[in-house]
């Protein structure tokens, strides 16, 4: 994958190019183990803190065992027959389908003790799922440059989406008040009669205004 595109995976996945999916890891195939009579085997296996985990103990020809499965330091108890802390115990398994989460991350032991005369064939499988991130085909194949300006536009085309518009401001009518009344007359100043404006002499003493 190009190395640029992985660069930008944070970037992909706030835009919402990377997904998560759950993918089934086998940790043991299927594989057949000899448990001799009054005695036991067992398997180590890595396994993460919280990793589901599943698997399958099938006894072949009819029977039963015991199957369990501790950390190292339980496993060394269990062996001296002291008090053992078990992440999963199954004293008569036969056809035993299981399911666990690992309360740490390390290395597990998968023990198949056998309390018969008998010797016990079993047949054991264990898978562990975990989540990964996907990316999407334009992730994986795009180019640098051409990946960076996608997600550019996206981001923008997302922050652009939520944005509101402003609301228009609606102005009020300005009131436009009345004109101030002029009065059109005045009086003479010669003899203090009554005149219009737009007469030169007065019409009582006959005076010039000029």
């Amino acid at each position: 994958m190009n190395q640029g595109a992985q660069i930008l995976y944070p970037l992909a996945g706030a835009a919402g190019l990377i997904i998560n999916v759950q993918s089934q890891i086998v940790m043991v195939p299927s594989t057949l183990l000899t448990v001799a009579p009054s005695n036991y085997t067992y398997l180590t296996v890595e396994l993460k803190q919280g990793a589901q985990t599943t698997g399958r103990v099938q006894i072949e020809g009819g029977g039963e065992l015991g199957f369990y499965i501790m950390n190292g330091g339980n496993f060394s108890e269990w062996r001296h027959s002291r008090p053992t802390v078990i992440e999963l115990a199954k004293p008569n398994a036969i056809n035993y389908n299981f399911t666990f989460a690992p309360r740490n991350s390390g290395t597990y032991y998968c023990v198949f003790s056998n309390q018969d005369p008998t010797r016990k064939n079993v047949v054991f499988t264990l898978s562990t799922v975990e989540t990964v991130a996907v990316p999407s085909p334009f992730i994986q194949y795009a180019g640098y440059e051409a990946l960076m300006f996608g997600l550019l536009l996206s981001i923008v085309g997302v922050k652009t989406g939520k944005k509101k518009p402003k609301p228009t401001k609606i102005l009020e009518p300005t009131k436009i008040s009345e004109p101030t009344k002029i009065l059109d007359d005045v009086k003479c100043k010669f003899c203090g009669a009554r005149k219009e404006l737009a007469e030169t002499f007065c019409s009582k003493c006959g005076r010039s205004h000029k």
